[in-house]
């Protein structure tokens, strides 16, 4: 497959391994889809694949979630933000002991909870009666993982409950990802200013194949591609939200700190390092206290998921406004399969909602693909714009606009906050790719076709 021309050699297959050829992508089951396992010590919980002579441990995590209360995670249930009562608003999300958000009130594996594992870590189909050391016996669950795009691709992860006194670890030993979140005030539950602000950071993400930097809440300014065969340069400036191109009442910027007459609140919900992934979550975007994004980071890939919770707008932007790094780089969309090249000159290209856009050059590949998830219909439209001397006003960041791109819902939204009693609900996902040069249109719809169709898995007892 075309796909795995790029940065294949940086993937190591698993010895023995299952026929799920994908790389980049997780499995994510709830404890409901694993029913033998609910109640379970999630430090209990451990995965291995067979090779068809041996078990060998697998890296997995158990991540908990509850419906919580946003005026919890405020730490004031009596909250109200531009006339938005948070303590009614109530959402499944992340759970954390170190945040105002708690640990979950079960502390064992329940039915919300997700258990995930790489794809690339399944293997082959174990025998009867076969179980690793260190693991308590009629306690295995075998799952069952296909690829809905190519057929006749089954790989198998087996979980386990581990014996007492045993010494396996749900990580395995492995760190596939390292986010640290550092706060320069010192600790998030006494130093954090959450109406006011900033509340400057300097956190990083490093995977396998990128790095990531965050300066506060929503200000992700960092971008490099670290395979061997990129420059591991930054290509971005910012990660931008306008209402419109040079509309600079609110911004990335407005949310974190305030502006003149205005006032500024946030949260986070969850900062977490785990073995398979982190978590990176946080609530308040101006008159939108309770709007969301949350950041599930993988060791080659970044979901950034948006949740709106606002009064009714006008219209809004979503883009990646890069830096003067990615000079060279094409980008190209599902719409543009040729490109154009990223140089500060600006281009013309073909008008529409692509499904997919991409950058690549010797920089690296980055690829976007964008789910929205929506209770009303609405007009989108793709955004672009590359000019080094740009006459529309650049609201944050630089001076300039490289590649700048993205989505623009272009219509009126409806009131999407339960804070002030509405009940539409708007919800964008960018998942993102990072892989090394030569991307291609053929990689960007090949990894389009990944993302919107999961990896497929299946529980059954081990017997």
């Amino acid at each position: 497959m075309a796909l795995f021309a790029v940065a294949v050699s940086a993937v190591a297959r698993p010895a023995a391994a299952g026929s799920i050829t994908r790389t980049s992508d997780p499995v994510v089951l709830t404890g409901a889809q694993i029913p033998t396992l609910l109640n379970a010590n999630p430090l209990y919980v451990v995965g291995f694949r067979w090779t068809g002579t041996a078990w060998v441990q697998i890296p997995i995590q158990i991540d908990e979630r509850a419906v919580v209360n946003f005026g919890k995670i405020y730490n004031n249930p009596n909250a109200t933000f531009y006339g938005s009562q948070v303590g009614l608003v109530n959402k499944l999300v992340y759970t954390s002991a170190a945040t105002f958000t708690g640990a979950d009130p079960n502390a064992l594996f329940d039915s919300n909870d997700e258990l995930v594992f790489m794809g690339r870590d399944t293997g082959l189909a174990a025998p009867s009666g076969s179980r690793p050391a260190q693991t308590q016996a009629g306690s295995g669950v075998r799952i069952r993982v296909t690829d809905p795009l190519v057929a006749n691709s089954i790989g198998y992860v087996y979980l386990f409950r581990k014996t007492a006194g045993s010494t396996l670890q749900p990580g395995a030993g492995k760190k596939y990802v390292n986010y640290a979140f550092t706060l320069l005030s010192g600790d998030y539950k006494t130093t954090y200013q959450l109406t006011s602000g900033p509340n400057l950071e300097n956190s990083t993400l490093t995977g396998a194949s990128y790095r990531r930097h965050f300066s506060d809440r929503w200000l992700s300014d960092e971008i490099r591609i670290t395979l061997p065969s990129a420059t591991n340069v930054d290509i971005l400036d910012r990660h931008k939200a306008l209402f419109a191109p040079g509309f600079c009442g609110r911004s990335e910027d407005t949310f974190d700190i305030p502006s003149p007459g205005a006032s500024v609140e946030g949260a986070f919900v969850i900062n977490k390092n785990g073995p398979v992934r982190a978590i990176r979550s946080y609530v308040g975007a101006n008159s939108g206290p309770s709007a969301q994004r949350t950041h599930i980071f993988y060791d080659r890939r970044e979901d950034i998921r948006s949740d709106l919770r606002v009064h009714s707008i006008g219209s809004i932007l979503d883009f990646m406004d890069y830096s003067p790094a990615a000079n060279g780089m094409r980008y190209r969309n599902s719409l543009n399969h040729a490109g154009v090249i990223v140089d500060g000159t600006p281009d013309t290209i073909a008008a529409g909602n692509p499904t997919w856009e991409q950058l690549a050059g010797v920089q690296g590949t980055v690829t976007h693909v964008g789910i929205i998830s929506s209770s009303f219909a609405y007009t989108a439209a793709g955004y672009y714009y590359d000019d080094s001397t740009p006459a529309t006003t650049q609201c944050t960041g630089d001076a300039f606009a490289y590649g700048s791109s993205g989505s623009w819902i272009t219509s009126t939204l409806p009131c999407t906050d339960p804070g002030l009693g509405c009940t539409a609900n708007f919800a964008s996902t960018r998942v993102v790719y990072y892989d090394g040069p030569g991307g291609t249109a053929t990689t960007a719809a090949a990894r389009r076709s990944q993302a919107v169709s999961p990896l497929q898995a299946a529980a059954f007892v081990h017997t």
